[in-house]
């Protein structure tokens, strides 16, 4: 399939630009054309009225209708000096009785205005003689006051002149317009490719982050007013890309690092047992050593997998409506072996029903509880408590111990991040838990929040919709 080349801003603007200009010159041209023809039409207008009110002036003090066909001078002497006017003078019975233009042929039927009354505009049209000669003619009864006999008086008054300006009236307007569309047009696009000089510095700006300098933003104190928005979240774009790609760049050092101990404990006792010949219960014990190494890799490998889903949402969750008080009840019951090693006690104060995963709703509390007894003191109690709002059940682990430093608690839930720099615990956790529990949280629409109680308790909160 052949992609189409991108059309350019400024070609658009331009021909924008030189469209509006043959716009605007086009109506202004046809205003102005129509105003010249009205004013020309009544220029011919008066003239007409003129010589029909001579005309029939001159009819009303002849003798008769013979005396007029016998010496019609007095007519044609008040035409002389117009060449364009056209008078034809006809008996009642339509015999003519003078035509001052012969050559240009017979005119059509005309409406007649009765004696003594002035044509109106109705009365005036536009014609074409059968010679093809284009006319403006009236027409009207005149009587004679000595015999009371009628006279049709027909003048009619030559266009071709006005025809002719007119024509070459419009030709000039159109000439204008399209000269002034080229004009608007190109002097659009120079206009336009000036004005648009900060997009093109603003794409320079951009042409210069890489992957190593997405710290480095636009300037948006030098663009233009209508793209400091765009800049702006363009800004927000390269800080949401730059935080990701510092976190991608942790996470494969955290992953590394935490794959990396595993594999050397598997290579280095392997080779020592290899070293020299051993009895069975030695590489028995080897075995066993070894098994609990790929039982760590394979934890972390499902944890990761389960990370991987959940951000593409391929984790399918089967909502069900479950009791509070009797789900804590099982993890408490669960851990209740790992607590009394640890001389921890899980204390439960619970009420009310929740819409969640069963399965999943478990694993996220068994983390926050798996933690919470990592670093509560014996003697100490973790309290599992669970709530129910109008906007949503709250669930929450308590427990006491030491506190999370604030610079920590923006990257608690991040992917295999510790808040004890040292790793002193990394044999035992891999730093997916919490990133875990935000990932459910997420798939069931909530979210997850640390805080610190006024007894110096640290407390995990969970937040599930009531509208789920």
């Amino acid at each position: 399939m052949r992609l189409r080349a991108p059309r350019s801003l400024t070609v658009r603007l331009a021909l924008l630009f030189a469209l509006a200009t043959l716009l605007t010159f086009t109506m202004v041209g046809s205003y102005l054309y129509y105003s010249l023809a009205r004013q020309l039409e009544h220029h011919d207008d008066q003239e007409l009225m003129g010589k029909i009110t001579l005309m029939r002036h001159l009819a009303a003090k002849a003798r008769s209708v013979q005396a007029i066909r016998d010496d019609p001078h007095s007519f044609m002497d008040a035409t002389l000096g117009h060449d364009d006017l056209l008078l034809i003078l006809r008996s009642a019975d339509g015999a003519p009785l003078l035509d001052t233009l012969p050559e240009a042929g017979s005119l059509p039927a005309l409406p007649m205005t009765a004696a003594g009354q002035e044509p109106d505009e109705k009365a005036r049209r536009n014609l074409r003689t059968s010679a093809g000669l284009p006319v403006r003619a009236t027409a009207l009864w005149a009587n004679i006051d000595s015999t009371g006999e009628r006279v049709q008086i027909i003048v009619a008054h030559n266009t071709s002149d006005s025809i002719a300006m007119l024509a070459s009236y419009r030709q000039q307007i159109l000439g204008a317009a399209l000269s002034g569309a080229i004009l608007a047009a190109l002097l659009g696009y120079v206009l336009v490719r000036r004005g648009l000089r900060p997009a093109r510095l603003i794409a320079q700006q951009a042409h210069s982050i890489t992957a190593q300098r997405l710290d480095r933003g636009l300037d948006v104190a030098s663009a233009p007013y209508e793209l400091q928005q765009l800049v702006v979240a363009f800004n927000g774009m390269l800080d949401r890309l730059h935080d990701s790609f510092q976190r991608l760049s942790q996470f494969s050092a955290d992953l590394a690092h935490d794959l990396r101990t595993p594999i050397n404990n598997l290579m280095v006792q392997t080779q020592v047992a290899l070293a020299q010949p051993r009895l069975p219960e030695e590489y028995q014990g080897l075995l066993v050593s070894n098994v609990e190494e790929y039982e760590r890799l394979a934890r972390m490998l499902d944890n990761m997998l389960f990370l991987a889903r959940a951000d593409h949402a391929h984790v399918a969750v089967a909502f069900g409506e479950l009791d509070c008080r009797l789900e804590l009840q099982r993890i408490a019951d669960y851990f209740e072996g790992v607590a009394e090693d640890s001389g921890v006690r899980l204390e439960i104060v619970a009420s009310g029903s929740i819409r969640a995963d069963a399965m999943l709703l478990r694993r996220a509390i068994s983390n926050l509880v798996a933690n919470a007894i990592r670093y509560t003191a014996a003697g100490q109690a973790i309290v599992l408590a669970a709530a129910q709002t109008e906007q949503a059940t709250v669930i929450s682990v308590s427990n006491p111990g030491p506190q999370i430093a604030d610079s920590a608690i923006p990257r608690l839930f991040d992917r295999f991040y510790r808040a004890d720099p040292a790793r002193s615990d990394s044999a035992s956790s891999a730093g997916l838990g919490l990133a875990i529990v935000q990932s459910i949280m997420k798939l069931h629409g909530g979210r997850v929040e640390l805080s610190r109680s006024a007894g110096q308790m640290t407390v995990f909160t969970l937040y599930f919709p009531a509208d789920r």
